[in-house]
């Protein structure tokens, strides 16, 4: 716990890219996220909003994991008791959970709004994925598997929802 907590104080001290503006916001950093060949930018205005960033970085790889990240809204992630319904649901992914595992992939999210929920989880190499999540009550859930996968999806309006699998290898 205490590892997790001056992580997070870490990256949102380190970097002038990364902000968190509100008290009630939880960013947990999860195994070697931000570390060595993994970058992550934040940009949070709101309250509620809760995410779990983890990337591990294969050895051997090469190119880092990169995610990028702007929230601007309260509850957006996967704030305390939300869940999934509908496609989102079968995806089996928990929201506010964005996952990288390999090297050199790519994660861009932009959400602005108020309680959407997302998450987000790439295994292997050179995946990528934009995505851009406005409004009220939306839900998405991307899996990419394997090498070269790429989606870029936008959602406006209220009570969207969109799961994603993408496996190649």
């Amino acid at each position: 716990m205490q590892k997790q907590l001056t992580a997070i104080a870490a990256i949102l001290l380190l970097s002038a890219a990364s902000q968190a503006k509100a008290d009630t916001n939880v960013i947990e950093l999860l195994d070697d996220a931000n570390t060595e060949g993994n970058v992550i930018e934040l940009n949070i205005t709101g309250n509620g909003n809760s995410l779990n960033l983890s990337q591990s970085f294969a050895f051997g790889g090469y190119g880092q994991n990169l995610m990028d990240i702007t929230i601007d809204g309260n509850n957006n992630g996967g704030p305390a008791g939300a869940n999934f319904t509908g496609v989102a649901l079968a995806s089996g992914l928990r929201p506010g959970n964005l996952v990288q595992e390999g090297f050199n992939n790519s994660m861009i999210v932009d959400v602005s709004g108020t309680s959407n929920l997302f998450s987000f989880l790439q295994n292997g190499s050179q995946n990528t994925l934009q995505a851009s999540i406005e409004g009220t009550g939306n839900q998405a859930a991307v899996q990419q598997y394997g090498q070269n996968n790429h989606v870029s999806f936008s959602q406006m309006g209220s009570n969207n929802s969109i799961s994603i699998s993408q496996r190649s290898f």
